[in-house]
């Protein structure tokens, strides 16, 4: 079992209408994790959600979640209403499989991460070690929501496109509003990739999102694409 280890919200900013990234300042000498793990939020009370740690590395003892507001719950707003008070919150972990696992060693190999809306959280910690180590392969974000509020880092993204110029980027849209102007890929993100990648036996692929996306992303890339199981990472 993972030890408790007390925070503090220390910053609170909204990325979109109902998307928060929210900066917590660890009560903890160090804190280890791997590149696109999750914590658990536990609050006084004992109730814990998992989130995303948005972050490549504990910098300053601090990290960043993305956390999407839902109306019928009551968690977030209960976390939200502990800023600035000590011996209220606290996480466990980290946990997951989902951490970056270094440069594939076969040549020609592509690097595929996918995310759906706030899944985008453990695809940027996984982007920032990219960015640290540097990668000799091409890497291919895919990025599916439905409407453009959901790319809710989108300038973010535009931005470390310029240090890393063997990133691609594909956003994709399963009901794009009015107001998108939308012109890009539409429907599920997962079938953009089949579409851009039909042979995958030599893609490695990081996944983060909805279960249902992810589920769907790992049968038919295996059924109907060829990628080896051991090369999806989710």
């Amino acid at each position: 079992m993972n030890r408790l280890i007390a925070c503090q919200i220390q910053d609170v900013n909204r990325l979109a209408a109902d998307i928060l990234a929210i900066t917590l300042v660890l009560d903890a000498d160090s804190f280890f994790y791997r590149p696109g793990q999750h914590i658990d939020l536990v609050l006084a009370d004992g109730a814990r959600r998992s989130f995303s740690i948005a972050s490549g590395t504990c910098t300053s003892g601090t990290i960043d979640l993305h956390v999407r507001e839902v109306m019928s719950s009551q968690f977030i707003a209960n976390v939200l209403e502990t800023r600035g008070r000590q011996g209220c919150l606290a996480i466990a972990g980290p946990f997951g499989e989902l951490y970056y696992r270094g440069a594939p060693e076969a040549p020609g190999s592509a690097i595929i991460l996918i995310a759906s809306g706030t899944g985008f959280s453990s695809i940027k910690a996984i982007m920032e070690a990219l960015i640290k180590t540097g990668s000799p392969h091409p890497v291919h974000l895919y990025w599916g929501g439905r409407c453009g509020a959901d790319l809710y880092l989108r300038s973010w993204v535009e931005q470390v496109m310029k240090v890393m110029p063997n990133l691609s980027f594909i956003p994709v849209l399963s009901a794009p509003q009015p107001e998108d102007q939308w012109t890009g890929r539409s429907g599920k993100v997962h079938q953009a990739v089949m579409a851009d990648f039909p042979d995958m036996h030599n893609c490695h692929i990081y996944a983060c999102g909805a279960p249902a996306v992810i589920e769907s992303a790992r049968r038919d890339f295996s059924d109907f694409c060829g990628l080896p199981k051991s090369q999806f990472i989710a």
